[in-house]
């Protein structure tokens, strides 16, 4: 009798799953969460999840999406996580306790019949600013005068550049017209704080502008966006290993990541403010083009290396 063997190569997900699972509706994450959350009206416990719901509400306002219990999955949430400690400048330690009350109502939502993306179950909150990495201008220059791409490739590509040129948020950015130049500036009115903002007009954002007639690449909702920058990156060959520090099961522990998978559409704002900062331009002058109000909430922008410190040290006074 020979012995058995087992195939391992030729299965997917939907093969795992019931009929039943993969007929499962979906319903308004938020509506779910608010009628959840009607039947623990006692104590901070209430408070704590209409906070998470309050917040996840105005993220949604800001990248104009409404999410289904089945949409939040580990890069959605990566996206929230984001959005908290970057904009509105929330504790790790905050966000934590923030995206564990998130998973918690998700699962509840598939234990009372509604479909969900499991993925989220691996959403983490990483401790390290240095997970929130920039582009440099010649990595910059390699992605906008990269020519395989499709049209479609193209327009995510080129939308992206405007945000690395401009310092705006992509609720911003991908709205920006003609409308918007006044001379050798873009003018802009934020959409999230109403606050106004000037840049100065780069020669990348002049071609793009002239290239679609005045009006930026039609806009995609933004978990397109991502995923198509990231593979965008990847064969432009932005492969460069990025080591930093997660816990993991209570460890600390090295992670590498090639760096396309750590780009997403606020990377360009990132870029943006990191780089003026890079050519010495003052934070006080940056601030007016980003739009940020205080420089607690700008600094989080900064994401010099040691080794770009050091650089810009050497050679400079007393380290000459």
């Amino acid at each position: 009798m020979g012995a058995l063997q087992l195939e391992f190569s030729s299965y997917n997900v939907s093969q795992l799953q019931s009929e039943y699972f993969r007929n499962l509706p979906s319903c308004n994450f938020i509506q779910f969460g608010v009628l959840f959350i009607n039947l623990k009206k006692k104590g901070k416990h209430f408070s704590l999840y209409r906070n998470l719901l309050e917040h996840f509400l105005n993220y949604q306002d800001t990248i104009g999406h409404a999410y289904k219990t089945n949409q939040i999955g580990r890069e959605e949430i990566d996206g929230f996580v984001d959005y908290l400690h970057v904009d509105k400048g929330l504790k790790i330690s905050t966000i934590k306790s923030m995206i564990t009350k998130l998973k918690y109502l998700l699962g509840k939502a598939y234990l009372n019949g509604w479909a969900v993306d499991d993925s989220y179950s691996d959403a983490k909150v990483r401790e390290n600013d240095s997970t929130f990495i920039y582009l440099s201008e010649k990595e910059i220059a390699r992605i906008y005068y990269y020519d395989n791409l499709t049209p479609k490739q193209e327009e995510i590509r080129d939308m992206f550049i405007v945000g690395c040129m401009t310092g705006q948020r992509y609720s911003d950015y991908s709205r920006l017209s003609a409308d918007n130049i006044k001379g050798e500036n873009i003018h802009i009115l934020q959409q999230k704080t109403k606050n106004k903002a000037v840049v100065p007009m780069t020669e990348y954002v002049r071609e793009i502008f002239v290239k679609y007639g005045g009006q930026m690449p039609k806009t995609r909702c933004i978990q397109y966006f991502n995923k198509a920058i990231k593979y965008i990156c990847k064969k432009v060959g932005l492969t460069e290993q990025i080591v930093y520090e997660e816990e993991q099961a209570d460890q600390i522990v090295m992670v590498r990541k090639p760096k396309y998978e750590m780009i997403s559409s606020h990377t360009a704002r990132r870029t943006f403010a990191t780089n003026m900062i890079k050519n010495n331009i003052p934070s006080n002058k940056i601030m007016k083009c980003t739009g940020h109000k205080t420089s607690a909430c700008f600094d989080r922008y900064d994401r010099m290396t040691l080794e770009d410190n050091a650089r810009a040290l050497a050679g400079n006074g007393y380290l000459s």
